[in-house]
């Protein structure tokens, strides 16, 4: 084990390399993103197609049920990592904030959008200014509860606390008292959710006011999900400084992953999410997974492969989100009927396939070409001055 004595900036991002220092190219995550969605997207179209299964008892993968909650996991701590990872070098820095906050608002935002439009589309006669206001916004909980489970694509769930942990992580690149807050965000959100913690600290005169806060305004700010975050955090600082030989990273990750295989009938294969005590636990396993694979990438183990891999990633966050609006468009100008298994199984490929070629459209004519755009008036607005700072990092669902 040695120490790095360079900083590692985020090749992830696409960022050109500054003098002396050391570019990786982490293929892995990006394949590892989007194998993440396409577990998502396989886990919502079991339950869509069997929908119309002819028998009951005659379902497609014998009737399963679970949610993907190993995908989301995944990008939950994937998230924390790339930011720390491509942000490191920003704590302190108050021109930071407004820069960080612009870059993430121009990931997240356009293509979301354009598949909300989809849904926006056939929904139209449901909106209300309010929830209009509420679905455009991602807000995350900031203006109540009045529309919390309501959304018009499932998986923009995830997004409310994507949006939540880049205001937060904003804040945590302030001058004098960015890592104070962080470290604040981070007990807070432990206690909020550790009945142990809770039962050795517990001053009502703080923590009742936090409790009714959390309720109303703030529960994705100091939400169990921050978990994954923390962990996704402190694996990349962990990166950033620790170098292990390719045969130790090997090891470990085969433990990690081992590890990980061995919790989930714990969560029920996907089903669930488990205590708030297992979900640190499975956190911490996860980004283990995330921090290893970085380093078999830091030796060049995914180099043959890289340029798939890194398309397979970009393609992620437009199948993450614009499988169900496809969904929804098939069900209103294609309605199906039932179907044995065999059906079942035919039309799962078909809307498998159907995704897909969806999510490369999108990708190639929209995604990727706002998000150059959006990078080069960046660029222009700061007067060339700033770093090239991609707006597509690995890790945005």
């Amino acid at each position: 084990m040695k120490v790095l004595p360079y900083r590692l900036e985020a090749s992830i991002l696409g960022l050109k390399k500054p003098a002396g220092e050391v570019r990786t190219r982490l293929y892995s995550l990006e394949l590892g993103r989007f194998i993440a969605a396409f577990i998502v997207l396989v886990c919502h179209l079991v339950v869509y197609v069997n929908r119309h299964a002819a028998e009951p008892g005659a379902q497609a993968f014998g009737g399963m049920t679970n949610g993907g909650s190993e995908g989301v996991q995944y990008f939950f701590v994937l998230s924390g990592f790339v930011l720390a990872y491509a942000h490191h070098g920003d704590f302190g820095r108050i021109g930071a904030v407004p820069k960080f906050w612009w870059r993430r608002a121009c990931r997240i935002y356009p293509t979301y959008w354009l598949a909300l439009g989809v849904s926006f589309y056939y929904l139209y006669g449901t909106l209300t200014p309010a929830l209009t206001l509420h679905l455009l916004s991602l807000d995350p909980n900031l203006m109540g509860n009045h529309y919390y489970l309501v959304e018009y694509i499932q998986a923009a769930w995830t997004l409310r606390f994507e949006i939540a942990f880049y205001l937060m992580f904003g804040l945590c690149l302030l001058p004098y008292i960015g890592k104070p807050i962080l470290a604040l965000w981070a007990a807070l959100s432990i206690w909020r959710w550790c009945g142990p913690v809770q039962s050795v600290f517990h001053p009502a005169f703080l923590m009742g006011p936090f409790y009714n806060f959390t309720l109303s305004y703030g529960e994705k700010f100091f939400h169990y999900a921050e978990f994954y975050f923390f962990a996704g955090l402190a694996a990349a600082f962990i990166f950033l400084r620790v170098d292990l030989s390719r045969r130790v990273c090997f090891i470990l990750f085969a433990a990690s992953f081992i590890l990980f295989v061995s919790l989930l009938p714990f969560e029920g294969w996907g089903a669930g999410y488990g205590t708030p005590l297992f979900m640190m636990l499975m956190s911490v396993v996860i980004a283990s997974n995330i921090l290893f694979l970085a380093m078999l990438d830091r030796h060049g183990v995914s180099a043959r492969w890289g340029k798939y891999a890194a398309w397979a990633g970009a393609m992620s966050y437009p199948l993450y989100l614009f499988h169900e609006p496809v969904l929804l468009w098939v069900d209103i100008n294609h309605p199906w009927g039932k179907y044995h298994l065999p059906g079942l199984y035919a039309h799962f490929v078909f809307f498998i396939l159907l995704a897909l070629a969806v999510a490369a459209v999108v990708t190639v004519l929209f995604d990727r070409p706002v998000q150059r755009g959006l990078r080069r008036l960046t660029l222009r607005v700061s007067g060339g001055r700033a770093r090239r700072a991609a707006v597509a990092p690995v890790g945005d669902i």
